[in-house]
């Protein structure tokens, strides 16, 4: 005959214990975490606009396009940011050229750009502008120039050098030091109270590109 097996269960205190345990660990573990998340999300939408620029740059090292375009916008609201980058055939540059104009950097959705979209990219992130902006390349950089909000972008102090070609990307909800969302507006960046995570794509009028993290205090190289 089977034998009888003292078969104990959990009793409800101990069950109580228990769920405490994870309650606790769940509420220490959570803050973590969506820092985590919110740090992977703006590190990988930096990651993106960088290696944009840095891709439309070299089609115009490699004769691609003589004349490049890096643009950045708002879409959805406040919510999304579209970023772009356009291409110009050597055939539309040397008509502007030739027929006198002056080849400028503005932001257009037809005519002097031959390939409209080389690349386009959405994310929901905050950036340092409020409007629309753009930045363009040559392959000597003599056409190198810049339009919208990039036009006057404000200096920033980047591991000691200071410079003004470069974007901000940070967390779309940005709160200021008190906890408080940056002017009451969603979607931008404040530089002068800004905090993480944030990231910085800085690029120089030769194409030059590098990715730099905010860490509290100063900008480092990511």
């Amino acid at each position: 005959m089977p034998q009888k097996q003292d078969i104990k269960g959990f009793s409800l205190l101990e069950l109580l214990v228990v769920v405490v345990i994870v309650a606790v660990i769940s509420a220490v573990g959570y803050p973590n975490f969506m820092d985590w998340r919110k740090d992977r999300e703006v590190r990988a939408a930096a990651q993106k606009i960088a290696s944009m620029v840095s891709g439309i740059v070299a089609q115009t090292q490699r004769g691609s396009f003589p004349y490049a375009q890096f643009t950045f916008g708002i879409t959805d609201g406040v919510d999304k940011k579209i970023f772009k980058t356009k291409g110009m055939s050597q055939k539309s540059l040397g008509t502007i050229l030739n027929a006198g104009n002056t080849l400028n950097c503005d932001i257009v959705n037809s005519g002097v750009w031959d390939n409209h979209e080389v690349h386009v990219y959405e994310a929901e992130v905050a950036i340092h502008k409020d409007n629309s902006g753009a930045v363009c390349f040559s392959k000597d950089g003599s056409h190198y120039g810049t339009s919208g909000s990039l036009a006057s972008n404000p200096n920033a102090n980047i591991r000691g050098t200071i410079s003004d070609t470069y974007i901000v990307i940070c967390d779309l909800n940005q709160y200021d030091i008190n906890g408080i969302q940056q002017n009451g507006v969603k979607g931008e960046c404040k530089l002068s109270s800004l905090q993480k995570p944030a990231y910085l794509v800085e690029w120089s009028r030769f194409g030059g590109t590098n990715l730099y993290q905010w860490n509290g205090n100063a900008w480092s190289i990511k």
